[in-house]
């Protein structure tokens, strides 16, 4: 079983795939002895009971009955099984995306789509438990119904055999033809329900920039827009299933009337067809008629399915490009530089400019560095290449003289703490928010912390402190209390390298400054500060200027006042002395 598609989440449910479709079989074989009985009644139970003699009815009728008590039984055990595997793989189909999520680069992520991936959890999944469910249910019994019905018809009449046989090739053709039309349309009606999706999600997320802007009438025309494409392809489908049914119906009972015919032609041939025979093949058309139906809703299910499942199975087996190396634990040289961009270029997949070009510059263990530039000057590019989130295009990008590319991901990851620039706080209380990165930590340490991060205060106003609430996406913060939050919080990681990526924009210069001279105290800690504010980075020990992706100038605060025309005018035009 290919550990990496769909079918690995059956692994531990081979019991239920197998006995399920089992005890269905059974209950079919009691279900298509029925009408025989019935015709036994019909044709000997009625004649001698008109004699006084019920005993052969009450005989047949007990048998009748215990066939649909164990087919009831039967029934029962399969729907059990079913809803045990099918609810099992759906939950285990679940943690697996959602697991890949993670091992996967941000590169790959953003070509899949958070639409995509928000569909492949919730909608995708659902489709794929059914189609399970369907198949240990129903996969068995339709096909079986159908068959066995016809082999009964034989030997009730074999003319109406032939009759029978006919109608079904001729409906599963029909069924053919549909399962081909709507397995296409159905795939044009996904990509449809992605850019709903998609759509929905940033306008929840954006829902204030745009009622700022008053473009509420030009989101609800564009939603209306994709929501109406998406309608005239579902409309299609719809066509397509809608046909089915009154077709099926059509061609079974034009069967039925010609079995009757037939019945007539025998009145005048006795011994040819009885009523009871007549009783039994309605009986089975009936039968057949109704597993068609359900052969032609497993079509629609299963085609939904394959659908699905191509796309999971596809999303599954991806490959993340950022393949982790072998250092697990590195002792740091001194006189080595901590960080080193020798050459570097970067630039995106689909992109056909580089995002950055010729990078070079080196940062020492302990040292604070501000990075610097304006907007789509390369900055978080940068962060991005040292948290290995992406790799070079060309050049190289070293930690401790060794490529970043020979490290283990998740050691890489342990030694490093990220502020972003979009702070991600998640539902659940402060403290919660807090131990992400080391979940066994005292509160004495988590204080501390909060003190360095200016952030103690607002938390031990509230009276439950550190098991506050916070809510969705953090929205009961301001966006300065989520981004002291977030730098206790890498603080509390306790990596070797701290990275904070313009994640002081919300505070106020005072705020700012405190938090900064907080962190410079911390022994041995080399930090990162990507900043648009000049002077949130005239303590650095260095600042690496960004220009149109490129290192314009390095050097100290002072040193870059003199020799930088780049950090000159960004800073004397914030401090409002640039002449």
């Amino acid at each position: 079983m290919d550990t990496k598609t769909i079918s690995y989440s059956l692994r531990n449910y081979k019991k239920q795939l197998i006995f399920g479709p089992i005890f269905k079989t059974i209950e079919v074989i009691f279900e298509l002895f029925i009408p025989l009985i019935m015709k036994q009644i019909i044709d000997v139970g009625i004649e001698k009971g008109n004699m006084g003699d019920y005993s052969y009815i009450i005989y047949l009728g007990l048998i009748i009955l215990g066939l649909v008590v164990f087919g009831f039984f039967s029934t029962m055990v399969c729907q059990y099984l079913s809803s045990v595997c099918s609810q099992g793989f759906g939950t285990d189909l679940r943690n697996r995306i959602y697991k890949k999520v993670d091992e996967l680069s941000l590169k790959e992520l953003e070509i899949v789509g958070k639409g995509n991936l928000l569909t492949m959890l919730t909608n995708d999944t659902s489709r794929l438990q059914v189609g399970v469910a369907s198949l240990i249910r129903l996969a068995i019994r339709a096909p079986l119904l159908v068959i066995g019905s016809l082999i009964m018809c034989i030997f009730v009449s074999i003319k109406a055999f032939y009759v029978f046989l006919i109608a079904v090739i001729i409906v599963s053709i029909f069924v053919t033809i549909i399962f081909i039309l709507s397995s296409k349309q159905i795939l044009k009606v996904q990509k449809k329900v992605d850019k709903i999706v998609t759509i929905s999600n940033d306008d929840l997320a954006g829902s204030r920039v745009i009622r700022a802007f008053n473009k509420e009438e030009d989101e609800v025309l564009k939603f209306k827009k994709i929501n109406d494409e998406y309608y005239k392809e579902a409309r299609k489908n719809a066509f397509f299933n809608a046909l089915v049914n009154p077709l099926t119906y059509l061609i079974i009972n034009s069967a039925a009337v010609i079995i009757i015919l037939l019945a007539k032609n025998y009145i005048n041939l006795p011994d040819e067809m009885s009523s009871g025979d007549l009783l039994a093949l309605i009986q089975y058309l009936n039968q057949i008629m109704t597993a068609l139906l359900v052969v032609f809703n497993l079509v629609i299910v299963f085609t939904k399915a394959l659908a699905s499942r191509k796309r999971v199975n596809n999303f599954l087996t991806k490959e993340s490009s950022i393949k982790s190396g072998n250092i697990k634990e590195d002792i740091f040289k001194n006189g080595n530089p901590l960080i080193t961009f020798k050459n570097v270029f970067f630039r995106y997949e689909d992109g056909d400019n580089y995002v950055i070009k010729n990078v070079s510059f080196n940062i020492n263990k302990g040292e604070t560095v501000g990075i610097i530039g304006g907007t789509g000057s390369g900055k978080t590019t940068i962060i991005k290449l040292i948290e290995r989130f992406f790799d070079s295009s060309e050049g190289d990008v070293l930690f401790n003289s060794h490529n970043i590319k020979e490290y283990d991901i998740n050691y890489l990851t342990s030694i490093i703490s990220l502020v972003s620039q979009k702070v991600s706080i998640f539902n659940g209380s402060i403290k919660e928010n807090l131990t992400m990165g080391n979940e066994n930590i005292d509160e004495n340490n988590i204080i501390d912390a909060l003190k360095k991060a200016d952030a103690y205060s607002f938390v031990y106003n509230y009276e439950d402190n550190l098991n506050h609430e916070i809510v969705e996406g953090g929205k009961n913060l301001s966006g300065g209390q989520k981004q002291r939050i977030s730098i206790a919080r890498a603080l509390l990681k306790k990596g070797e390298v701290l990275i904070l990526d313009d994640s002081t924009s919300a505070l106020d210069f005072l705020t700012d400054k405190s938090v900064r001279n907080n962190i410079k105290q911390i022994e041995g800690l080399t930090t990162i500060i990507v900043s648009q504010r000049a002077t949130s980075l005239t303590d650095c020990d260095k600042i690496i200027v960004m220009y149109h992706g490129g290192v314009e100038s390095i050097g100290t605060h002072e040193e870059l006042l003199k020799t930088s025309k780049v950090y000159q005018e960004i800073y004397y035009s914030q401090v409002k002395n640039y002449e």
